[in-house]
């Protein structure tokens, strides 16, 4: 039986306004990882909106609790929006807590909301996340399927920098991902993408509107191209039209390219 003792919980945080937690969705005690050094680590410690653990698109927020080594603030963690953690927890009386390591770090399912593998404390040891009975949170749950459609894109000069606009968040999609590449090679490959792709211009873009900044001012009778697909937690989406004209396969070419975002 796993217990945890919560002695004034509420009083002894001093770290701010607690995050809206958003692990157990179903109540059925899917909260707790385990420490070989510290036993139990508890990710909603207070019960629903308490001072637990939050995941979102691009991160995590709020806190775990042991018994041997308190609090662990889980607010330095990055969500790659598809579940791969990355970064650096802070224990209170253990210190930093490394989610991403060797061992292949911790990941979370979009699927079922589960989390898996191992974090890395040099005084916790390691901090084990079983995928079937351990933490589950409710993000991405609500997420159907992965976004459909191809998003208009609109490309305007603003000084060195180029600002990108008409990125509506529909088909399902909740940020937008945009490449970039050379008119000249795109034009003298007869359309090849793979060959004409030159980096990740803009990822997670939540927004209508984004300004890629530093961008050179192509030579004489050249250009850039610009292509943008809808993502969410469940998956990508397309860089293809979905017209009969369109040449080539867009998404496979630019993955090859090896500048698809990550």
């Amino acid at each position: 039986m796993r217990s945890i003792v919560l002695a004034a919980l509420v009083s002894c945080i001093a770290f701010g306004t607690a995050a809206a937690e958003n692990v157990d969705p179903g109540d059925d005690g899917s909260q707790y990882a385990w420490s070989e050094n510290a036993g139990w680590l508890n990710a909603e410690p207070a019960g629903p909106g308490g001072p637990g653990v939050e995941v979102s698109d691009f991160g995590v927020a709020g806190f775990m609790w042991s018994e041997n080594a308190g609090w662990i603030s889980l607010n330095g963690i990055q969500n790659d929006g598809h579940g791969n953690l990355s970064g650096l927890a802070w224990a209170e009386n253990a210190g930093w807590v490394r989610f991403a390591n060797p061992q292949g770090g911790v990941r979370i399912d979009p699927s079922t909301g589960k989390w898996s593998g191992q974090a890395w404390s040099e005084n916790l040891g390691w901090i084990s996340f079983p995928s079937d009975n351990g933490i589950k949170t409710g993000w991405c749950q609500a997420t159907a399927a992965v976004p459909t459609g191809s998003p208009s894109l609109r490309a305007a000069r603003s000084g060195n920098d180029v600002e990108l606009s008409q990125l509506t968040l529909a088909g399902g999609a909740s940020w937008h991902e945009v490449v970039r590449g050379s008119l000249s090679s795109l034009r003298a490959t007869a359309g090849n993408f793979q060959a004409a792709s030159l980096d990740c211009a803009a990822e997670n873009v939540t927004q209508p509107t984004v300004v890629v900044a530093g961008t050179p001012s192509p030579t004489a009778g050249d250009g850039y191209w610009y292509l943008a697909r809808r993502v969410n937690c469940k998956g990508k989406g397309t860089f293809d039209s979905g017209v009969a004209s369109q040449v080539g396969a867009r998404d496979a070419e630019i993955a090859a390219a090896g500048i698809d975002c990550p």
